[in-house]
């Protein structure tokens, strides 16, 4: 049997989200298995397609679909599993930002990610029946290839600000993001806006994206003293480790302020200097 129809029948027999099953497929493509048979499978093979891959986040992820679709075959499950390293984006100002996304026709997705800490598929779920108030639950996404509504990443009710709600309150029905729409489309724009020559005198040409501007909600509230709890929540992930980690941006220069100086330190080296100049002159 080749790995090709082994993927297919194993994907259709589990209980995967849509996005794992095609997430699965391309993972299992690019360690290049599809066309090999089922029986030249084996964990030193995947390793040594894995570790040429230079993305810590990538082969994180290829060794967890390795381990997931071949596990009944008991040839996976001594790979080894790695850690996530955050990723660090270069985040323009909020001025910049909210001049970046009102160039955009998806301006309202875009807003929905820098100040509801939405992903982009969940933000193109969004219609005004999710409103309860000005609390929106997060209960849809659409797939990056637009033809599939089903679950989000994560499930969770978070409070928007007023006047985004009132944003969402206000949509007509032609607005709202149809099934076989890519959500790619949203992050297309999002680059083509990126080599705007306004946006490149303002920045340089920052890139920007829509994951980005989830990285920006977390890390704005982070530094506006909320209480992580409150940011776990409002990202809606099940532990406050992944809110710190992974989600709150950390810059070299606040690093670099992190260090603590010692008081008048230059001023105590030259007081010391010149006292022992002075006890040489009186000898």
């Amino acid at each position: 049997m080749l790995v090709s129809e082994y993927v297919l029948k194993i994907i259709s027999e589990r209980p995967y989200k849509y996005s794992t099953k095609q997430t699965s497929i391309k993972d299992i493509k690019r360690m290049g298995l599809w066309d090999l048979d089922i029986s030249s499978i084996n964990s030193g093979l995947i390793r040594d397609i894995v570790d040429g891959i230079s993305n810590q986040n990538s082969r994180k992820r290829l060794y967890i679909t390795a381990k997931s679709i071949f596990k009944d075959l008991d040839i996976c499950q001594d790979l080894p599993y790695l850690e996530g390293s955050s990723k660090i984006y270069d985040i323009p100002s909020q001025e910049d930002l909210e001049w970046f996304i009102s160039k955009s026709k998806y301006r309202l997705q875009l807003l929905l990610c820098m100040y509801g800490g939405l992903r982009v598929g969940e933000a193109c779920a969004v219609t005004p029946e999710k409103l309860q108030g000005d609390y929106l639950d997060v209960n849809q996404a659409f797939s990056q290839d637009g033809l599939h509504l089903g679950s989000p990443k994560t499930y969770g009710k978070i409070l928007l600000p007023d006047w985004l709600a009132e944003e969402v309150r206000q949509m007509k029905p032609d607005e709202y993001w149809k099934i076989g729409k890519p959500t790619k489309d949203v992050t297309n724009s999002c680059y083509k806006i990126s080599k705007n020559k306004e946006w490149k005198l303002r920045t340089g040409g920052k890139s920007v994206n829509p994951h980005m501007l989830r990285h920006w909600y977390a890390t704005d509230m982070i530094k506006r003293g909320v209480n992580p709890e409150v940011v776990r929540r409002q990202m809606r992930h099940k532990n406050v480790s992944v809110t710190l980690k992974i989600y709150t941006q950390v810059r070299q220069e606040e690093i670099e302020k992190s260090v603590p100086q010692r008081p008048n330190t230059q001023k105590n080296v030259s007081n010391r200097s010149s006292s022992k100049l002075h006890l040489k002159l009186v000898q």
